[in-house]
């Protein structure tokens, strides 16, 4: 009984077996002798060449419309078609020696994927022609817009009168009726917990008059994405602070001195302004002050900050404390920095001077106290010259001279 079971299964498989190499057989004879198949390729897409150049360039424009896609029958070895993907063929049409608008027949070509050798197989479309159409192209200019959402992060401020697109404008393409839907572009940001500037590329919407999504994608447009910088600063409070050229008779110790905003508000990159601890004024020569002042002095800004207080100028006022001026004339003038051979000579010899001091100082101080300097080592050839003179005033280490540095005329000779 087992005996005949086993007979029957073995011949069971031997018919299996033979059913399957009749099979190969019969395909691979089938193959090797060119007995095609044919094999049918729905909805094949179109490429139009001169669509996106040619046309263009004209100021033409393809409509797109029913004849986009082309169903083939191929036939070829059975190797061949059997494994076919539609990606494998391409339908061609040649646009670039279409100059007005209009309604066109065109004939198209075909062309296959470089897997495929194009002699082996046999292409057949479902249409001899394909209509297509060409229109006008219109173009308009669109500005870009951005809409911006969210808080930035507490101590940061959006600088929205700083924010670039780039590029500002887009121009759109495409039948007039399609273009002209378009009023705006638009580019939403998102700053919510910013805390420094956001700058990246964005995508943008396209809106009609009423503030609508415009959805055709016939409209071509000149960039598919805007570049977006959203300044978000760092706001911080910066002391103002003022900076003295100090001498005898005119040192900061004998001021008093206050400014009238003293302090203001800013805004810029945070990496910037980590490094800035105050704002200095400037440097103010007492040498120059006679007398009790209040004059206006504009506040710098730092560089790449934006100052958020409106205050561009405060006032410094200067008050002297225990000081006063006398006038001497002074006619001891001596000169320095002479070269070699050199001989000097006075056309000026005695100049007015003023000082400045503690009083009971000052009033002991003798015009023979006083001696002028004049620096001539810039001066190499003879000649006449007028040089401003420093004032020496010995044995006073709390007077010095005030105003307008004496001016000296003298002359250079061999």
């Amino acid at each position: 009984m087992e005996k005949r079971m086993s007979e029957k299964v073995n011949k069971v498989l031997y018919l299996i077996l033979s059913l399957l190499l009749a099979i190969v057989f019969w395909l691979y004879v089938d193959d090797a002798l060119g007995n095609p198949i044919t094999r049918e390729l729905k909805g094949v897409p179109i490429e139009f060449i001169g669509e996106e150049d040619t046309l263009p360039n004209r100021g033409l424009m393809l409509v797109d419309g029913e004849d986009i896609t082309l169903d083939l029958s191929v036939s070829g070895p059975r190797t061949i078609v059997s494994n076919l993907r539609r990606s494998d063929l391409r339908v061609q049409v040649d646009l670039t020696n279409i100059n007005a608008a209009g309604t066109y027949q065109r004939t198209y070509t075909y062309a296959t994927s470089d897997n495929i050798n194009r002699a082996d197989i046999s292409i057949q479309g479902s249409r001899s022609t394909i209509t297509v159409q060409v229109a006008t192209m219109y173009s308009k200019q669109v500005p870009v817009s951005v809409s911006v959402v969210g808080e930035v992060a507490e101590g940061f401020i959006y600088m929205t009168d700083r924010l670039v697109v780039e590029p500002a404008a887009i121009t759109l393409s495409g039948k007039e009726e399609d273009v002209e839907q378009v009023e705006a572009l638009r580019v939403v940001v998102d700053l919510a917990g910013a805390n420094g500037t956001v700058q990246q590329d964005f995508s943008y919407e396209m809106l009609d008059s009423q503030g609508n999504v415009v959805q055709n994608e016939h409209i071509r447009v000149s960039d598919k994405r805007v570049n977006v910088t959203a300044p978000v600063y760092v706001i911080k409070e910066l002391p103002l602070v003022v900076k003295f050229k100090q001498a005898a008779g005119s040192m900061e110790e004998d001021i008093r001195y206050w400014l009238e905003h003293d302090s203001i508000t800013v805004a810029g990159e945070a990496a910037n302004l980590e490094t800035i601890a105050e704002i200095t004024m400037g440097e103010v020569d007492l040498t120059t002050i006679l007398s009790d002042v209040d004059q206006l002095v504009e506040i710098p800004i730092p560089a790449g900050c934006v100052n958020l207080s409106g205050i561009t100028s405060t006032t410094l006022s200067i008050r002297f404390r225990g000081l006063e001026t006398r006038a001497f004339s002074v006619s001891n003038i001596s000169p320095i920095g002479l070269s070699s051979g050199q001989r000097f000579s006075l056309i000026t010899n005695s100049v007015d001077v003023l000082l400045r001091g503690p009083a009971a100082e000052l009033e002991q101080v003798m015009a023979e106290d006083i001696r002028l300097v004049v620096d001539l080592t810039q001066f190499t050839s003879n000649g006449m010259y007028k040089v401003d003179a420093l004032v020496f005033v010995d044995g006073h280490e709390q007077v010095g001279a005030v105003g307008s540095p004496p001016s000296i005329a003298c002359k250079i000779t061999s």
